[in-house]
């Protein structure tokens, strides 16, 4: 019976420093990742993307959706990339989503803390926005239309002269970096 222990127990043994030896000493240890924090990129017709903030101590993120707040949340993605894109959803419905990071050492997975939920609105199609037009009279034709009587002709506006050095225009024959320049010791007529 004694040699039966002996064995027994170098058999134990044997199996104790094998399995320290191929086993990480950090396996079940791993960091718990960071709660996630992700936005709503676009919304549309029968989708959703989401772009999802760089978490500490994550490996990919779980995605999930759900048609309340309080309703039962389903899993519709695991990523190992940020932005996700989430489809197959009706257009007049509202959905919740949340996210949770999770970190893989071995096989061994450890899950963060869900994200906040975040309501994802019903599909709406942007309407053209109105370009307003301001309400400025256009001349004679809006006077005319409140008395017929009345003729109204448009005032004629005449530029003022220009003097030599405002005239930006070249002499026949010169190019246009050759323009003629006031001196500086002159002093432009103010025509008084």
């Amino acid at each position: 019976m004694c040699i039966y222990f002996k064995k027994l127990f170098s058999v134990l043994l044997a199996a104790v420093v094998l399995v320290t030896a191929v086993v990480p000493s950090d396996a079940g240890a791993a960091v718990r990742p960071a709660r996630p924090v992700f936005k709503v990129v676009k919304r549309g017709k029968r989708f959703v993307n989401i772009k999802i903030n760089r978490t500490k101590n994550a490996t990919g993120y779980q995605i999930f959706i759900a048609s309340s707040r309080r309703g039962r949340f389903k899993q519709v993605a695991a990523s190992r990339i940020r932005t996700v894109k989430i489809t197959k959803l009706k257009k007049n419905r509202a959905y919740y989503i949340k996210v949770r990071a999770f970190k893989t050492v071995g096989y061994h997975i450890t899950y963060g803390r869900f994200s906040k939920i975040v309501k994802v609105s019903k599909y709406s199609k942007k309407k053209p926005v109105p370009s307003i037009i301001p309400d400025v009279p256009t001349g004679p034709s809006i006077i005319e239309a409140e008395d017929p009587s009345v003729t109204v002709e448009p005032s004629v506006t005449t530029e003022p002269e220009q003097t030599p050095w405002q005239t930006q225009e070249p002499e026949p024959g010169q190019m246009p970096w050759q323009t003629q320049e006031p001196e500086t010791g002159q002093i432009p007529d103010a025509g008084y």
